[in-house]
């Protein structure tokens, strides 16, 4: 096949295409609607397996990764681990690399700009182990000097206006930090995300000194860059020493240690950074972090939506041949042989898919500022040249493998019958394949409808389960600094005195989330894990929780840092072996450390979801301290009034810091069910472009039934059949198709429900009824789309149809 011949076959289908304007728009925008959402889903994918693909000798480089042997602390891996892991890496003498990264979240005035920086402070060896690209200035005085730091070349831009900052300053509270450094942005799949860089010894965070020699914290992750003749083991034993030999183990928790028959109280291994993102053992439900088959599922979902909308194509195709019979009989007439006419319609297949992949393109382009919303994530390679080069070349072979039966249609035309008015219909294989395609389209949309119902439905019941208090009156305030500081205490008294506000509490970490534990034993009982809160005395008032025994913490009783009493919550009532909640009241119960305090219990609080529902109730204890920096106001009027007149008073306080009011509602679904809530935000547009694929299907397969069948429905009327009948002949054929999409889709759907259901340990009362929905949703679907051409059924007039 010539170049020139090739040219001429594409010439003659953009003139069919031009001449039949709406058959052409119907295609290429259906083909082009599947090829945009399967780019953009496949391109999410694609993102997520090239995580850090930036870092120099990725293989070389790992992540130490840590989990307890302590159920209360949770068994899973997390890469967070114990900072000096990393000095004990270091001595095992083995040739490496090694830099803690801690993430810490930094408020800064440039000027008249004010806003918050996401700080990752490192160690030196990081400059040798990421390699950084300096933009400009000196990245190891940035590292090094404790009132410098490095800024990437977007937080230039944001808080100066220019990225050629070198030597500029930043006000942090009462400090002045010197910018060192311009670095360049990190890309946009990387699991260590940073605005700014400075070094772990610096003033940016000064109480990290107390992580550094801290066995059992987790401040910050280690990552160790094994040089040649590095022996991984050698390090894992050298870290595992470092840890029997600190006093985690022979003091905190050394009761803990003799009951685990041998085995250390935290395990170590290494994991390849190339696998953090997708990491199925990191269970610490990281922000940057992706299930590896969440991903998968996503691909199929991607190609079975291309898949529907190629199976429009080709039915469309196949009909469009079938009425150009007499075209195709006089072009064999002429001469044209078997191969040219094959040419001719691959080539005309070939360019509609070409130019649907075109306008996919530029409509996914368009909505990826939707879609990078939806799914949380900052894309920087969608579009790039591979990309588009890689989704033409796709469309070339959509192109040959969707035109493959439309042109075998047209091979088989027989001359001599179509120009003599004999039009040949499609044979019963070719119309049962078309049927068969309709039959899949409906079980993909069936299957992802009920899919999507369920994680909807799940995702609801679980976010809005009774978290033990009445979110909707209450705002949570995080503060970069603790109770201590007296303009913190004036800015709280002065929201204190707003009309709208009842009272305010404070706490270490937000009520629905902790990472701080403790070890405390009862008067002749084992040692015991549980959850460790700091609170005011007003915080019990301000959540409205009523003791279940005994009494709470109130501020006309109680005074901070009191360390002679205690509140603990049932679950740890029952962990620490009381017969009831009044049982504990009054009794004592002490720490394990070499303070050895004693604490009586002044009453037992109710539960409240410290967790989400993937977990059960968690025991927990509640000590009044003053190093908390978290806020929860109480409104006795509009919070949406109150927040604005919070952030109107902050400033007063804090100018060089910006400040975050946030519903606890809200709070508690972003928290814990974001994850969820974007599953089932790109299932449901999945399931709906799904569902309007299958519905243009059948409406497509509807009007050349009736048509085909047209004499058959005469003859039926001639004999006596109503309308009733007619309409009921044609419904029938597609309910058939509809009955055998969800014997083939809903199993799968029911399925993927159960493996999703069970990763929770409150599930919804779900049932069977989101695979009813689905099935319901399909038959209406189905109706709507069969409807008109239906009533055109009933509605022939045999004497025009027989004259015709």
């Amino acid at each position: 096949m010539t170049m020139k011949t090739s040219v001429r076959d594409f010439r003659i289908g953009w003139r069919l295409l031009v001449k039949e304007p709406a058959y052409s728009a119907v295609v290429v925008f259906g083909l082009a609607v599947g090829i945009a959402v399967c780019f953009l889903l496949l391109g999410f994918v694609r993102h997520s397996f090239s995580y850090d693909e930036n870092v120099p000798e990725r293989e070389r480089v790992m992540r130490l990764m840590q989990h307890w042997n302590v159920e209360a602390i949770g068994t899973g891996w997390s890469d967070g681990v114990s900072l000096p892991a990393r000095d004990a890496a270091l001595a095992s003498g083995q040739p490496l690399l090694a830099s803690a990264v801690s993430g810490v979240s930094f408020d800064v005035r440039a000027g008249d700009i004010v806003g918050t920086l996401g700080v990752a402070l490192v160690d030196p060896d990081f400059e040798k182990i990421f390699a950084p690209k300096v933009l400009a200035g000196d990245l190891h005085a940035a590292l090094t000097r404790p009132d410098a730091l490095a800024l990437t070349r977007d937080a230039a831009i944001r808080l100066f206006g220019r990225a050629d900052v070198v030597g500029k300053t930043l006000q942090h509270d009462r400090q002045t930090y010197v910018v060192a450094a311009v670095v360049a942005d990190q890309p946009a799949a990387t699991t260590i995300p940073f605005e700014a860089l400075a070094g772990s010894s610096g003033t940016v965070w000064p109480s990290i000194k107390n992580f550094r020699n801290a066995w059992g914290g987790t401040a910050g992750r280690v990552y160790l860059k094994l040089l040649p003749g590095a022996d991984p083991q050698a390090v894992l034993e050298a870290v595992r020493r470092g840890l029997r030999a600190s006093s985690l183990v022979k003091r905190d928790y050394a009761e803990q240690v003799a009951a685990l028959g041998g085995r250390d109280v935290i395990e170590y291994k290494l994991g390849a950074i190339a696998d953090a993102y997708l990491d199925p053992d990191t269970t610490d439900h990281s922000p940057i972090h992706g299930e590896r088959q969440a991903m998968l599922g996503l691909a199929v979902v991607a190609l079975l939506i291309l898949l529907l909308a190629a199976t429009n194509y080709v039915n469309l195709a196949t009909i469009r041949t079938l009425a150009r019979q007499r075209e195709i009989a006089m072009r064999k007439v002429l001469g044209a042989s078997a191969p040219a006419v094959a040419r001719q319609f691959l080539a005309e297949s070939v360019l509609v898919c070409l130019i649907a992949t075109v306008l996919g393109l530029l409509l996914a382009w368009l909505v990826l500022p939707l879609f990078a919303d939806l799914v949380q994530r900052r894309f920087d390679r969608m579009f790039s040249p591979g990309a588009i080069a890689g989704a033409l070349a796709f469309g070339v072979l959509l192109g040959v493998a969707a035109g493959a039966w439309p042109t075998w249609s047209a091979l088989r035309v027989r001359a001599s019958a179509a120009l003599a008015g004999r039009n040949g219909t499609e044979t019963a294989g070719g119309l049962w394949l078309r049927r068969s395609l309709t039959a899949l389209q409906f079980a993909v949309a069936m299957g992802l409808t009920g899919t999507t119902l369920a994680v909807a439905w799940q995702t609801h019941y679980a976010s809005t389960l009774n978290p033990g208090f009445d979110p909707r009156p209450l705002l949570t305030l995080p503060a970069g600094n603790d109770m201590r500081d007296p303009r913190l205490r004036a800015f709280r008294d002065e929201v204190l005195r707003l009309p709208a506000v009842a009272n305010v509490a404070e706490s270490s970490t937000p009520v629905t989330f902790t990472n701080a534990y403790t070890t405390l034993r009862r008067e002749g009982g084992q040692a015991t894990d549980v959850n460790q809160y700091s609170v005011s005395p007003e915080f019990f008032d301000v959540y409205g929780l009523k003791p279940v025994a005994g009494r709470l913490y109130s501020a006309a009783l109680d005074r901070v840092n009191q360390t002679d009493r205690v509140v603990i919550n049932a679950s740890a009532a029952r962990k620490f072996g009381f017969a009831s909640p009044q049982d504990a009241v009054g009794k004592v119960i002490q720490g394990t450390d070499n303070e050895d305090r004693q604490m009586q219990v002044l009453g037992v609080a109710p539960d409240i979801r410290h967790r989400s529902a993937r977990e059960g109730a968690q025991p927990s204890v509640f000590y009044l301290r003053d190093r908390v920096s978290v806020l929860t106001i109480r409104c006795s009027g509009d919070p949406v009034a109150v927040k604005h007149a919070i952030e109107e008073i902050w400033p007063r306080h804090f100018p060089n810091e910006p400040v975050s009011v946030v519903h606890m509602d809200s709070f508690i679904v972003e928290a814990f069910y974001a994850d969820d809530l974007r599953l089932a935000k790109l299932l449901a547009a999945s399931s709906v472009i799904a569902m309007a694929i299958a519905a243009f299907g059948i409406y497509v397969l509807a009007a050349y039934s009736v048509q085909r069948r047209e004499r058959e429905i005469v003859l039926r009327k001639l004999y006596g059949a109503n309308g009733i009948a007619v309409g009921s002949l044609v419904l029938r054929e597609f309910a058939l198709l509809v009955g055998a999409g969800a014997v083939a889709g809903l199993p799968f759907a029911w399925i993927a429900m159960q493996r999703y259901l069970g990763s929770f340990a409150e599930r919804a009362p779900i049932g069977a009824w989101t695979i009813v929905a689905a099935l319901l949703l399909a038959c209406a679907v189905t109706l709507g789309s069969t409807l008109r051409h239906t009533l055109a059924a009933v509605r022939i007039r045999p004497a025009l149809a027989l004259r015709e």
